[in-house]
């Protein structure tokens, strides 16, 4: 059967010749495809500014480690103060230093790091319960699940520096999924042995 003519001499098309017709269909391959597209390359950039700001961190901690084993003193300020301050100047650009959580804290060895205080686990859990006697190593009148004993140490000690910060999701459609606040904590920490330095 022939398709009719139009009054612009154009041949009528039917259903068969609409559906072999491909023109547009770029663009509405397109339309699909592009929010996924869009969201992936959302993603690689949050998750890359993620990295960004761990490794900053990483390195924040590993300048100020170094800074901390000299015993280096101020005239006016306590070793914590200046070491404070090394961690806020090695963070500054990336982190709003007043979020940072830095600690510092003391261990007999390295074997100690992060350990529990000892205790007597009377009822076998792997948990000190109330009650349950205990060994107060840091001396602060109870039970600490680590050990540490906040400080900059002396000579010869180990210490550990460790920095927290919440980093908040630059691009907010993925905040949903970190609840409840989109942010994601980041941590770095190191342990070193502090110099043979001379006492004050």
């Amino acid at each position: 059967m022939r398709g009719r003519v139009t009054e612009k001499g154009e041949t009528g098309r039917g259903p068969a010749a609409l559906a072999a017709d491909r023109r547009g269909a770029s663009a509405v391959e397109f339309a699909l495809v592009a929010p996924t597209l869009v969201l992936l390359l959302l993603g690689i950039l949050e998750f890359s500014l993620l990295m960004a700001a761990e490794v900053t961190l990483s390195n924040a901690v590993a300048e100020v480690a170094r800074f901390g084993i000299t015993g280096q003193t101020g005239t006016d300020k306590t070793r914590e103060e200046l070491i404070r301050e090394q961690v806020e100047q090695a963070a500054e650009g990336l982190f709003d230093s007043s979020l940072l959580e830095f600690e510092t804290l003391v261990y007999p060895d390295f074997s100690s790091v992060g350990r529990p205080e000892p205790f007597n686990d009377e009822n076998g859990n792997g948990m000190r319960d109330p009650g349950e006697s205990y060994e107060d190593l840091n001396g602060n009148g109870q039970w600490d699940a680590d050990m540490g004993v906040p400080g900059a140490g002396g000579p010869d000690d180990i210490v550990l520096y460790r920095v927290r910060y919440p980093w908040r999701l630059m691009i907010p459609v993925f905040r949903p999924f970190f609840p409840p606040d989109g942010e994601v904590e980041i941590e770095a920490s190191l342990a070193v042995r502090n110099e043979p330095f001379p006492e004050e």
